[in-house]
């Protein structure tokens, strides 16, 4: 169903009703749902624990002026097929702002940094048979199955974690070699014979993903979005996005209203909050939570089903870390980088550079290192001046350039799996503990199940996990059901309740934890 389709049933259902919704999370879901309730004649509050706006959309901008230096620490990329983002783009009149986004593997003077060893993408075949012996080393496969498994591993070295790094090796010494040989490759080599097509090979080829890990398989599919072609980006920064939105809701976004407990009644939600210490309650008639799970399952929960406190407890979350530079110059253009990622490997794993100009008087950035899973973890362990130095000391490794005095500027930086309001880069559904597909259906399903008048939406209620497609498509499902929801009485009041209650007294008192800041 797409975006118009779910809307115009909205308008045209028998819901003549006006109703009240507290949407708690200003992040993409809850502002769409917002924009979209305001539309449809609803009243909403949209109450955000974090002092800002915009939940993992986070542009940082590296200066006040109109023209600074900007870096995306987090969401980043826009797939062409996205239809629902790409709605909201259009809708908040950003149209002019799509351009390409240069991914990785698509800018071949990038570098790689395999095992210590440095080089350009553009003459990687011609080293691969030094740097993965084992691979090259069994003479019952032909050249062709050897350089398409380098290949094939060395684009999941740069992408995933270690966990499946370890598991397309394991895959390629038991059998995937077999299958590889067994498979007509020739279609999909470039003309030169030197790169794949890893997007034609995966979509003609189900049967080697079915041979795959499952962990693996699944994030396989990842990995073709990643690695696309047809990847969006907003020229001037993604948080126009959330800008736009904000402008166009009427409702107050309050901000520094941490949710601690949720209890579900038979016809309202009661939202426990704190502002400045002290612990407030909110009767409401209906409630959209946008919290993530992991942040969720810390907080006290009442009037919740068993399933659904499995789903709130068992929701695998993935760290992700990224750390932006401010330079001085794009000195890597001076070496035809336009755009894409090196892989910087050693933990830093991938170097993303802009593919939009920025006025050369106010330097550049680069997006230094973008980690996810065990990497990321790691990085997020140290204190932001040890990840800055460290990310800062391996990069120099392919750019010794960063080592001129003044050269870096700044430094920003996210470790998503840390950050108090997220605990966590985005759901995953390529975990080992998915034990196939199905499972994942069945866990997203679950996550976006209501309990009586309180609704769910966000990216770990969706089938698009980690993209703003997810959190907007979950939006408007659960926008949908608020809508057709009919009480059989309604409750009097939404107004907060006071309780001069000190947050260290509540602590003390219900033994709730609290994610590392």
């Amino acid at each position: 169903m797409d975006t118009t389709t779910m809307l115009d049933m909205c308008k045209l259902a028998n819901f003549p009703e006006s109703k009240h919704i507290t949407i708690l999370g200003a992040g993409i879901a809850g502002l769409v749902a917002a924009y979209e309730l305001e539309r449809l004649g609803h009243q909403v509050d949209i109450m955000e624990a974090s002092p800002r706006i915009g939940g993992r959309v986070w542009t940082h901008r590296f200066g006040n002026e109109p023209e600074a230096p900007y870096a995306e620490l987090g969401a980043m990329r826009i797939p062409s097929e996205h239809k629902y983002t790409l709605h909201y783009v259009s809708q908040m009149g950003l149209d002019d702002k799509l351009c390409k986004f240069v991914t990785v593997f698509e800018e071949q003077n990038a570098f790689m940094n395999i095992q210590g060893k440095i080089f350009r993408m553009k003459d990687a075949p011609r080293l691969f048979q030094e740097r993965y012996q084992g691979i090259y080393t069994d003479n019952r496969y032909s050249e062709k199955t050897q350089l398409f498994a380098a290949w094939l591993k060395t684009i999941i070295d740069t992408i995933s974690p270690g966990n499946l790094r370890e598991s397309l090796e394991q895959d390629l010494k038991s059998h995937l070699m077999d299958e590889l040989e067994r498979l007509n490759l020739e279609p999909y080599f470039s003309e030169d014979g030197e790169t794949i097509d890893l997007q034609g090979f995966i979509k003609d080829n189900p049967s080697f993903r079915a041979r795959c890990s499952k962990a693996l398989d699944m994030f396989l599919g990842d990995i073709l979005v990643e690695t696309s072609h047809d990847l969006l980006q907003l020229k001037g920064g993604m948080d126009q996005l959330i800008q736009r939105l904000v402008s166009s809701i009427k409702a107050n976004i309050q901000c520094n209203q941490q949710v601690v407990g949720l209890r579900v009644r038979q016809e309202h939600v009661e939202v426990d909050y704190l502002v400045n210490g002290q612990l407030h309650t909110r009767h409401c008639d209906y409630v959209l939570c946008t919290i993530p799970f992991s942040v969720l399952r810390k907080i006290e929960l009442s009037g919740f089903d068993d399933r659904k406190l499995e789903s709130i407890h068992n929701t695998i979350y993935c760290p992700a870390t990224k750390v932006a530079f401010h330079t001085q110059q794009a000195f890597w253009e001076k070496q035809g980088i336009k755009g894409g990622a090196s892989f910087s490997g050693d933990g830093v794993r991938q170097t993303y550079y802009p593919s939009v100009k920025f006025n050369p008087e106010r330097g550049s950035t680069m997006l230094a290192s973008y980690t996810i899973g065990d990497d990321a973890q790691r990085l997020g362990m140290m204190s932001g001046q040890e990840r800055h130095a460290y990310v800062k000391n391996v990069v120099s490794k392919v750019h010794p350039e960063l080592q001129t005095p003044g050269m870096v500027l700044d430094v920003a930086s996210i470790a998503w799996g840390n950050y108090e309001w997220s605990a966590g880069g985005c759901t995953v559904h390529w975990s080992d503990d998915m034990s196939d597909e199905s499972n994942y259906t069945i866990s997203y399903l679950e996550a976006a199940r209501p309990q009586n008048t309180l609704f769910f939406a966000g990216e770990h209620c969706s089938k698009y996990p980690a993209w703003l497609q997810g959190s907007i498509e979950s939006a408007l499902e659960a926008l949908y059901d608020i809508i057709s929801h009919r009480q059989l009485k309604k409750s009097t009041t939404q107004h907060p309740v006071t309780k001069k209650t000190n947050v260290k007294t509540l602590q003390n008192n219900q033994h709730l934890e609290y994610p590392a800041a």
